[in-house]
């Protein structure tokens, strides 16, 4: 007998996923969490309903959320995560010899506690010296931190419930001064095709906080519409003028010196909310 999961994406657009059995499910203190053997895609992690990641294209969002501020900053020493529970955006920053310190602040412990026992090739990254897990809200996490981070990034659920607030201007102002003088921080950013007007408002948002602000893209196959949007925000840096690929070379499966250029380009719809 087939067993199929289903994601409401939009209305009137589901995803399915077979699956073999389902190894998880729980509600924790902030939102139901589970977890499928799929027939085609590995484990499946699944947070109030909505895909998180899978074992076989979870590479497309992780290296994409990581990468381009990586080879932006000229020496991105100390780098914050905020979210990132299931360990697979932490395991790509730490693939920087660069990186000395790397902190993980997810408010939700029971999604670290699932990525251990049911995502090992993500939450290999947890064991690396380099790195300090801390399971509380991002918002009190920050308050501690002035001026300490070369970069942060912000891989939240998307922006309803709790994690709303990490959309709002003021959270980007708490990020801005929690950076260094020519810090860098990108956030994911939902999608242009479902929502353009999700993406207006962050931009403006970020764009008051931060002296620039850049839109760029990514394809995630589980995710509404299989495009995803990332947006960086720098106090000094321009992810196409300052990127240098020529001080060390990383392994990848998406991400590369052209996709970083590539992934900057602004389709015709989005370049109507930078203006």
């Amino acid at each position: 007998m087939e067993k199929w999961f289903f994601e409401l994406q939009e209305p009137g657009v589901k995803l399915g996923i077979e699956y073999e059995d389902k190894l998880l499910e729980v509600q924790t203190k902030y939102q139901k969490l589970e977890i499928y053997k799929t027939k085609r895609l590995g484990n499946l992690m699944v947070l109030d309903g909505c895909v998180m990641t899978t074992d076989e294209d979870e590479f497309f969002y992780h290296e994409m959320i990581s990468h381009p501020s990586l080879y932006t900053h000229p020496n991105p020493e100390k780098v914050l995560i905020i979210g990132g529970g299931d360990g697979g955006t932490l395991r790509e920053v730490l693939k920087h010899p660069v990186v000395k310190e790397a902190h993980l602040c997810e408010i939700d412990g029971e999604v670290i506690e699932a990525a251990k026992k049911y995502f090992p090739n993500l939450s290999i990254s947890f064991k690396d010296p380099r790195t300090s897990i801390f399971v509380e809200d991002g918002f009190a996490f920050l308050d501690r931190q002035k001026e300490y981070y070369d970069v942060i990034l912000v891989d939240s659920t998307d922006p309803v419930g709790e994690a709303a607030k990490l959309y709002e201007e003021s959270f980007f102002k708490k990020i801005y001064n929690s950076l260094k003088s020519d810090g860098i921080f990108t956030i994911q950013a939902e999608n242009y095709f479902y929502e353009l007007s999700v993406m207006k408002s962050l931009y403006n948002n970020v764009k008051s906080i931060f002296n620039k602000a850049y839109f760029y893209f990514s394809p995630v196959i589980t995710y509404p519409s299989g495009n995803w949007s990332f947006l960086m925000g720098t106090k000094k840096y321009h992810p196409i003028k300052d990127s240098d690929f020529n001080k060390y070379q990383i392994k990848t499966k998406y991400y590369n010196r052209n996709i970083h250029y590539a992934s900057f380009a602004l389709p015709e719809i989005v370049k109507g909310i930078v203006k």
